[in-house]
C-alpha cells in the first residue's frame, strides 16, 4: 500500500509540474504575441508604441507622501505655490506713478496702484 502512495504522488507531482511549464509557455507567448501585434501596429501608423506609466507614477506619489488630502503637494507644477484659498498676510504699499502727459477731460480718474 505504501509504494501504491508513492506512485500516486510521483505522478501526481508530475502533472502538476508539466501543467506549470504549459502554463508558463502559453503566458509567454501570448505576451510575445501581443507584443509583435502592437510593433506591427505601430510600424503601420507610423508612431512609436507608448506606454502610459502615468498610473505608476501616480502610485509612486502617493507612496512617497506627496499626496495629500487637498491633492498632490509639490512635484512639477505645483511647488512652492500656496493651494487657492489660503489667506497670505502681506504688506501693502503705494507706488507712485510716473509722471504722465496730461491727460484728455473726459478719461478716468488715475487711481493708485498697490504692491505687495
Amino acid at each position: 500500500m505504501n509504494a501504491l502512495s508513492a506512485l500516486f504522488s510521483i505522478a501526481a507531482r508530475l502533472v502538476l509540474a508539466v501543467a506549470s511549464v504549459v502554463l508558463f509557455l502559453a503566458a509567454l507567448a501570448a505576451g510575445l504575441v501581443i507584443f509583435a501585434v502592437v510593433l506591427l501596429w505601430s510600424l503601420v501608423r507610423g508612431r512609436k508604441p507608448t506606454l502610459h506609466t502615468a498610473a505608476f507614477r501616480r502610485a509612486a506619489q502617493f507612496r512617497s507622501g506627496h499626496f495629500g488630502p487637498g491633492g498632490f503637494r509639490g512635484g512639477a507644477g505645483g511647488a512652492g505655490r500656496t493651494p487657492p484659498g489660503d489667506v497670505i498676510d502681506a504688506e501693502i504699499r503705494e507706488v507712485p506713478d510716473v509722471p504722465r502727459p496730461p491727460e484728455a477731460p473726459d478719461a478716468p480718474p488715475v487711481t493708485p496702484r498697490l504692491e505687495r
